[in-house]
């Protein structure tokens, strides 16, 4: 998948939203004329008109960007498992399906929900987040870890291995365990989760994530200043990239719900 896939499918999303959004007020209008009740039925519809209105104007605009992101994608393998500066974006999920790309708009990775069962698409997050849930992160079409989501804990799997688990303690403090050590993460984020930053236990900064921060040399492809920019330092191995991810998905599961 290319970023111009992404905006595509977003604006066919916005679309189609816009279009059952019309539904409900069509069908009260009749009910209006049949028993003589206009002025009621009018205020009922304006909230669906609403939506439809702000629903096609997010098609235009993605519409737009996938138009400007036609450029030309030279694809090539990572020999890392998490580039050290990716693109977040969120596609509609019962709890989440996150795309990670790179600056030159190719798909780098995805983490998405494994048990997409259409019931939990009607399910209020604050249910839905008692269940237990599973994660796919995969790359180029191919699931390397799973991510198992138990209450406040998270068992990162390879395979059947379990290669390490992430204890949340609190909103702000995770502890990792692997075979190798144990270790602690600090999520310091700002009120609406436009900064968030993951340090170890000396104040060493390993990931984080900021919007409206798009770099110049992105926006070639990257057509949303407010798009997510993840940057991993570049101290932090491959397993400890992933365990980060775990964190991050903890933290953005209900972000397109």
């Amino acid at each position: 998948m290319k970023i111009y896939t992404y905006y595509h499918d977003a604006a066919m999303t916005s679309l189609h939203a816009s279009i059952v959004a019309l539904i409900p007020p069509f069908l009260l209008i009749c009910v209006g004329i049949i028993l003589n009740q206009h002025h009621i039925i009018l205020l009922l519809t304006l909230p669906f008109i609403l939506y439809s209105f702000i629903s096609y104007q997010i098609y235009l605009v993605n519409k737009h960007r996938m138009e400007d992101s036609k450029e030309p994608v030279v694809e090539k393998l990572e020999e890392s498992i998490v580039s050290s500066s990716m693109a977040i974006q969120f596609l509609p999920a019962p709890s989440l399906r996150m795309l990670l790309f790179r600056q030159d708009g190719q798909l780098s990775g995805e983490i998405k929900d494994i048990y997409q069962h259409k019931l939990r698409w009607f399910i209020p997050y604050f249910l839905d987040q008692f269940f237990p849930k599973a994660y796919a992160f995969s790359m180029f079409n191919e699931e390397i870890y799973t991510f198992i989501l138990k209450g406040k804990n998270v068992s990162i799997n390879d395979g059947n291995k379990c290669v390490a688990t992430v204890q949340r303690k609190s909103s702000k403090r995770y502890v990792i365990d692997s075979k190798m050590s144990t270790k602690e993460v600090f999520v310091q984020s700002s009120s609406l989760f436009t900064d968030v930053k993951l340090c170890n236990d000396r104040g060493e900064l390993l990931a984080r994530v900021r919007r409206g921060y798009l770099p110049r040399d992105w926006d070639k492809h990257i057509k949303d200043v407010n798009t997510p920019i993840l940057t991993v330092s570049d101290q932090v191995t491959d397993i400890e990239k992933v365990i980060l991810l775990a964190i991050l998905t903890k933290i953005y599961r209900y972000r397109n719900h």
